[in-house]
């Protein structure tokens, strides 16, 4: 019995490259799996853009002792936001609206929907400009790894080994990104005190 909370939890939180796996190992197909993973992970693109526009709303408006303890590096994160929101404004009138969201599938396919939508709400892009682009790469990302982690899959001995190969391969990519931010917070840190 696939357990479903189970598979929205694990695309929630790690994408299709986490709940995939757990999918071939209660014994669905690629394309069963496909389906399944895509259905779900296009429909936590909203609850994604819900979710981070509480955050912001948050960290705006309501928590104002965080911005003065954090001014310094609030005052560079903004100019870093308003020159990347430049860039993605002058990109999209380079390339028009439908270069722009192939240029935003793209962006989710690699990068997943979480980044996808915490970059269209830190750069003010309309969601409904938005979210249909990050709808298609979440499927598109959702149908590659369920057919490259199938193929891959064949040469196990056991479906429960994909698992923890790609759960493996999550908790390593995700250890690495928090030494990456670590050591970034620590470099905001010591130049913000010199």
């Amino acid at each position: 019995m696939v357990s479903f909370l189970f598979i929205i939890v694990s695309t929630f939180i790690f994408g299709p490259l986490g709940s995939t796996p757990y999918c071939f190992s209660q014994g669905l197909s690629i394309i069963e799996t496909a389906v399944l993973v895509s259905i779900v992970h296009a429909a936590l693109v909203p609850i994604w853009f819900l979710i981070l526009e509480v955050i912001r709303y948050r960290l705006i408006y309501e928590n104002r002792l965080l911005r003065r303890i954090t001014s310094g590096a609030w005052a560079k994160s903004g100019s870093i936001r308003a020159r990347l929101e430049r860039n993605a404004k002058e990109f999209e009138r380079r390339v028009g609206q439908k270069g722009f969201g192939l240029g935003v599938v793209v962006f989710t396919f690699t990068f997943g929907v979480s980044w996808a939508a915490l970059a269209a709400v830190m750069l003010n892009i309309k969601k409904s400009t938005i979210i249909y682009s990050i709808a298609i790469g979440a499927v598109a990302s959702s149908v590659f790894t369920a057919v490259a982690l199938g193929t891959i899959g064949t040469l196990l001995p056991s479906p429960w080994l994909l698992y923890l190969v790609g759960a493996g391969a999550i908790l390593v990519i995700f250890g690495h990104q928090k030494y990456r931010e670590r050591r970034l917070l620590h470099r905001l840190y010591r130049q913000k005190n010199l």
